[in-house]
């Protein structure tokens, strides 16, 4: 557990969390677009899903890294 935490830690900083969210964002604004206007309904929802998850995961990851004190 400690090595997870001390990776978290030593590996999050502004610009991983900067990534993640442009990743989320292409995910969300411009695949699912692609697809929805492919009429690909399956792919267009795991697209946003999995945008929305990296915005919410980055997030997380980058705040316990800020907090976490190892």
């Amino acid at each position: 557990m400690y090595n997870i935490l001390s990776f978290i830690v030593n590996t999050f900083d502004l610009t991983v969390y900067i990534l993640f969210l442009i990743s989320g964002a292409i995910l969300i604004f411009i695949d699912s677009k692609d697809y929805k206007k492919n009429n690909l309904t399956k792919e267009y929802k795991f697209t946003r899903v999995t945008g929305i998850l990296y915005i919410i995961f980055g997030t997380v990851l980058f705040i316990a890294a800020r907090y976490i004190r190892i």
